[in-house]
């Protein structure tokens, strides 16, 4: 029996690839894709907060005294992460810029990292001293974890940025398109995603310092 490609499974010659100038456009979409996917994960913690707050049968949103995380370390970790974020976007947009101001926001995103441990050293309750201590726990953990796997994508783009200044890549015409243009559109859906994760941050801040 002679061995051939069925008709649903096309053997490769027949296959059509997807024309290059899609790529750009795909990786835009699958950046605001994963703003979707990460601000659905954390409106969990956002109804968490205030059902827990609101319901409050026992009385138990917080346990005991000092149930407060410090200001002041709160303070700074947003600050942090809005420089951080304003630096990658100036990256994105000026590529002159991309790997001094990609690297200085890496180093504020791990520098939020940093503070945030601090946090956790300096609090006076733990997970289970209410219903508001286990938001808050879990809230800043996961966010801190993602922040991280934020930062080495930051820091592939930074990388690949410096990699192509120091030896000098000039792509040829037909290359402009596989090479420049998809480092610039990896650039700006790595800076626009991570600006939507700083806004999520900066609701974190309002809702567990200030609310």
């Amino acid at each position: 029996m002679e061995a051939s490609g069925s008709a649903s499974a096309p053997t490769h010659p027949d296959i059509e690839l997807e024309p290059p100038e899609w790529q750009p456009r795909a990786i835009w979409v699958g950046a605001r894709q994963l703003c979707g996917a990460a601000a659905f994960f954390f409106l969990a913690f956002v109804f968490a907060y205030f059902y827990l707050r609101s319901l409050d049968l026992d009385k138990d949103w917080k346990i005991g005294h000092n149930i407060n995380p410090s200001l002041g370390l709160g303070v700074a970790i947003v600050v942090a992460l809005v420089l951080s974020a304003a630096l990658l976007r100036a990256a994105s947009v000026r590529p002159e810029l991309t790997v001094r101001a990609g690297l200085v926001s890496g180093v504020l995103l791990l520098t939020a990292v940093v503070l945030q441990v601090v946090a956790w050293t300096k609090l006076g309750f733990g997970p289970a001293s209410g219903g508001y201590a286990s938001v808050y726990v879990g809230w800043t953990i996961f966010y801190a974890v993602f922040a991280l796997m934020s930062a080495y994508w930051i820091e592939t783009q930074v990388a690949t940025a410096w990699r192509r200044r120091r030896h000098g890549v000039a792509p040829t015409p037909a290359d402009v398109l596989t090479d420049e243009t998809l480092t610039r559109a990896n650039l700006e859906a790595c800076s626009f995603f991570w600006g939507f994760y700083v806004a999520i941050g900066v609701v974190t801040f309002v809702i567990l310092y200030l609310v």
